[in-house]
C-alpha cells in the first residue's frame, strides 16, 4: 500500500489534479481527517490544496485576510524540518485563545520543505480538536514518505518554472521582450530581450521587481491588481524609457493555471513593445520554420525592420546582386513571390499590435 502511495506522489508532481487523493491517503496514515499542501511564496498570498474532507474547512480560513497572516501556518512557516513534527511538540501554547466557533482549534502534524524557487511547501495532516493531539506513533510512517514528498514538490516547482521560461523564450523568438510575474509583481522569469532594456532592473535585484522607475512600478502594480482581481483579462500601461524616446507600452495578461497547481506562482504575462514597432522574428525561429541560412535570416530580419534592400547591402558590405540572390532563395523557401507577401508572413508572427486600449475583456 505504501509503495502505491509513493507512486501516486510522483504522479501528482506532474499531474496536480491528483494531489487531493494523495493528501487524503497521507491524512489516513496520520489518523487524521485529511491533509493539506500549502505553498508560501516570499511575498504575497499563500496557495493551498487539500483533501476533499478538509477543503471546506480550509475555505473558512482563506478569505482576503488569510494567507501569510493566518495563524494556521504560524507553527510551520518559520523553521525547516527534516521530518514530520507534531504541533503540540513544536509550539505547545499555539492553540490558546481561540474563541469563535469558526476558529476552534485543530491538531496538526506536518513538515516544511524549502523549494529551489524560494517558496516554502508545507504538508500538514489535521484532525479536529476533540480528537486530541496526534500520537507520536504516526511519525515514523510519515517520515518514510517525506523524501518522496520533497522530490515531488521540487519537481512540481521546477515544472512550473519551466512553463514560464518556455513562454518567455517563445515570445523572444518572435522579437517580443516578455516576463512572467507573480500576483505580487515578483519577476519569476524574463527573456533576454527584456533584460537588455535600460529601464529594467537586473534579475534578482530589489526583491525581484521589474522596473527601475517608481512610476512604472506603480502603474504595473495597479495593472496586475486589475488583472489578478478579475476586473480585466488584460490591460496595457505606458512605460517611461530613459534613453529611447519612442513610446512604449506593456501588455499585462492573466495566465491560466492548471487545476490544483499550487506550485505555479505565475499570475500574469507582461510583454513590452514599442508603439508602432514591427516585431522582428528571432533567426532561430526563422531557421526552424523556413530552413533559412544565417545570412538569409539576417536579411529577412532587416527587411522586417524597415531597411531597404540596397541599404542592407551597403550596411553588410556586399553587392546588391548578392542580396537579391539571397532574397530569391528566401522566396523559394517561404513559398512567396513578392517582398510585400514575404513581409506579411513576418507581420503575422507578431502577437500584439501595440494598441493602447486601457482595459480589455472586463470580467
Amino acid at each position: 500500500m505504501r509503495e502505491a502511495l509513493i507512486d501516486r506522489i510522483y504522479e501528482a508532481a506532474g499531474t496536480p489534479e491528483l494531489w487531493p487523493d494523495v493528501l487524503q491517503s497521507i491524512g489516513d496514515m496520520a489518523n487524521s481527517d485529511g491533509a493539506v499542501l500549502t505553498v508560501l511564496p516570499p511575498a504575497g498570498m499563500s496557495r493551498w490544496i487539500a483533501s476533499s474532507a478538509l477543503a471546506q474547512r480550509l475555505s473558512l480560513h482563506s478569505g482576503p485576510t488569510a494567507g501569510r497572516s493566518s495563524g494556521r501556518m504560524a507553527p510551520w512557516r518559520t523553521d525547516a524540518h527534516t521530518g514530520f513534527v507534531r504541533d503540540v511538540d513544536l509550539v505547545p501554547a499555539s492553540y490558546e485563545g481561540w474563541t469563535r466557533e469558526g476558529d476552534r482549534p485543530f491538531w496538526q502534524v506536518g513538515t516544511t520543505i524549502p523549494l529551489s524557487t524560494g517558496d516554502i511547501a508545507i504538508v500538514t495532516a489535521e484532525r479536529r480538536a476533540q480528537t486530541g493531539p496526534h500520537e507520536a506513533s504516526v511519525l515514523p510512517g510519515l517520515d518514510a514518505l517525506r523524501p518522496h514528498l520533497v522530490r515531488a514538490c521540487q519537481l512540481s516547482a521546477q515544472f512550473s518554472c519551466e512553463r514560464g521560461r518556455v513562454t518567455t523564450t517563445t515570445l523572444s523568438q518572435i522579437g517580443l521582450p516578455a516576463a512572467v510575474l507573480s500576483a505580487s509583481g515578483r519577476v519569476l522569469t524574463m527573456n533576454a530581450r527584456l533584460q537588455e532594456r535600460e529601464e529594467i532592473l537586473p534579475a534578482g535585484q530589489h526583491g525581484g521587481q521589474l522596473f527601475k522607475s517608481l512610476i512604472n512600478s506603480k502603474l504595473l502594480q495597479d495593472a496586475i491588481g486589475n488583472v489578478v482581481g478579475g476586473r480585466c483579462a488584460a490591460q496595457t500601461m505606458p512605460v517611461r524609457s530613459y534613453s529611447d524616446h519612442r513610446p512604449q507600452i506593456a501588455h499585462i495578461m492573466r495566465l491560466k493555471q492548471r487545476p490544483g497547481d499550487v506550485f505555479g506562482a505565475s499570475a500574469v504575462l507582461l510583454v513590452l513593445v514599442h508603439v508602432g514597432a514591427r516585431a522582428v522574428p528571432d533567426d532561430g525561429l526563422l531557421n526552424m520554420l523556413f530552413d533559412l541560412t544565417p545570412a538569409e535570416a539576417r536579411l529577412l530580419q532587416a527587411l522586417a525592420g524597415g531597411l531597404r534592400l540596397q541599404s542592407y547591402a551597403e550596411s553588410v558590405g556586399v553587392q546588391t546582386s548578392t542580396v537579391r540572390t539571397q532574397l530569391n532563395s528566401i522566396f523559394n523557401k517561404t513559398g512567396t513571390k513578392r517582398q510585400a507577401e514575404l513581409l506579411s508572413i513576418v507581420t503575422s508572427l507578431a502577437l500584439f499590435s501595440g494598441q493602447t486600449t486601457k482595459c480589455l475583456g472586463a470580467a
